[in-house]
């Protein structure tokens, strides 16, 4: 079988969950190295940068949005590439990108990510949404809540055990929140590598390097 993986951005780098194992990386680099050269990689950061401005985001943001109705305010905008490399709103405003603090606060990330993808390489690194993943697992029955909440952690957890993904309740240098959602994203891994996983939107656009920019899971 085609090794899998998930990945989450957390404090200190990248949380890594392949189903055997759960483990953190300084940087995107790092984690494309510690993995298989064939492995399917799910991580939950934008991948192809759109140049222009758009409220709402890519066709990939407003397509998950409209795939998540109760959680709409889960799907950020990435943001343009010229933006990466801002380190205050107003910086990000100036290179013509409006964006939120917490867009602002995971723009290094994105640009690790997007100083790495190629689009060889995105024949099998894929861009996921946690909450899509979690949705899909769930397939319409109760709200699993906010993982904001214990509550909502508790069942996703016990979600993503049921489907036989466990992953530990502490990692060093991770949350609880970012290990759970590099777990759905490893679901979304599986999906995508056997061939059953959906994409929005369908066909995807390609930015300026020839990444897709879509959303998966």
């Amino acid at each position: 079988m085609v090794p899998v993986a998930g990945v989450d951005g957390c404090r200190s780098g990248w949380v890594v969950a392949t189903g055997g194992e759960t483990f953190v990386c300084r940087d995107f680099g790092a984690v494309v190295e510690a993995l298989p050269g064939d492995a399917v990689v799910a991580v939950d950061m934008p991948i192809g940068l759109p140049d222009e401005y758009v409220p709402g985001g890519r066709a990939a943001d407003r397509a998950a949005r409209r795939e998540l109705p109760a959680r709409r305010s889960s799907v950020f905008s990435a943001p343009t590439r010229r933006a990466l490399g801002a380190s205050t709103l107003a910086e990000a405003r100036a290179r013509g990108c409006p964006m939120t603090i917490q867009a602002l606060d995971i723009l290094p990330k994105i640009r690790e990510v997007d100083e790495v993808m190629t689009p060889a390489l995105q024949a099998r690194v894929h861009e996921v949404h946690p909450e899509l993943c979690f949705d899909a697992m769930n397939r319409g029955a109760r709200s699993l809540g906010s993982k904001r909440e214990r509550a909502g952690r508790t069942a996703r957890r016990a979600l993503l055990r049921r489907l036989g993904i466990v992953v530990p309740a502490r990692v060093t240098g991770a949350s609880e929140d970012d290990v759970l959602d590099a777990g759905a994203a490893l679901w979304g891994a599986r999906r995508l590598a056997t061939g059953t996983g959906r994409r929005v939107p369908e066909p995807p656009p390609v930015d300026r390097r020839g990444l897709r920019m879509e959303i998966c899971w």
